[in-house]
């Protein structure tokens, strides 16, 4: 089920079937910090995603208070399957060409799971790899060896988790039909 976390909270949202979109984006300017001060960021490589989502009376009034923290520009999590929020980083550096991936922890991911694998410091380096096995609490071993060379300190999380995302919707008022509301969501990474 999908999932919208921010300020401490939950929410889960039912997607219309397939309706789930996501793009890499070269460059982006971004307007809103998460203080809500304006200021304009260049981002390299962030995803942008959007989704249909029906939501049911009492998700509706959940989100208004979602909306609420969004719309102030200030980050919330999104997962699109609340079972893979795996998020960590590497602890040592992992080699192009080679298919080891040394993590600070393992235990949120399971062998057959896609991973985004992205360097900390340069948001243009950056792969999804499938995991072919783990070595508990040490490292995973992907399926196929890596594009470019990952560092201590670099990203790898569930490709379809993104820990901080901005809102980009201009508003939230989604139309009542029937006993439901439909909304189109539409984030950002923040890197």
């Amino acid at each position: 089920m999908p999932r919208i976390t921010f300020n401490n909270t939950s929410v889960d949202v039912l997607i219309d079937e397939d309706s789930l979109a996501t793009e890499y984006v070269q460059e982006r300017t971004q307007r809103r910090s998460s203080s809500g001060k304006i200021q304009t960021i260049s981002q390299h490589g962030i995803q942008e995603m959007s989704f249909s989502a029906i939501l049911t009376e009492a998700v509706y009034r959940s989100l208004v208070a979602w909306w609420a923290w969004a719309r102030q520009g200030k980050v919330f999590a999104f997962a699109f399957d609340s079972t893979k929020t795996g998020n960590t980083a590497l602890d040592d550096t992992a080699a192009a060409a080679q298919k080891v991936i040394p993590l600070t922890g393992t235990g949120d991911f399971t062998a057959g799971d896609y991973c985004l694998i992205r360097a900390a410091d340069n948001d243009n380096e950056f792969e999804i790899v499938e995991i072919a096995s783990i070595s508990a609490g040490v490292s995973v071993t992907a399926v196929s060896n890596l594009v470019y060379d990952y560092a201590s300190g670099d990203v790898f999380r569930h490709h379809d988790y993104w820990p901080d995302v901005v809102c980009l919707d201009d508003t939230f008022n989604p139309p009542k039909k029937g006993g439901t509301r439909r909304h189109v969501f539409k984030f950002a990474e923040k890197l």
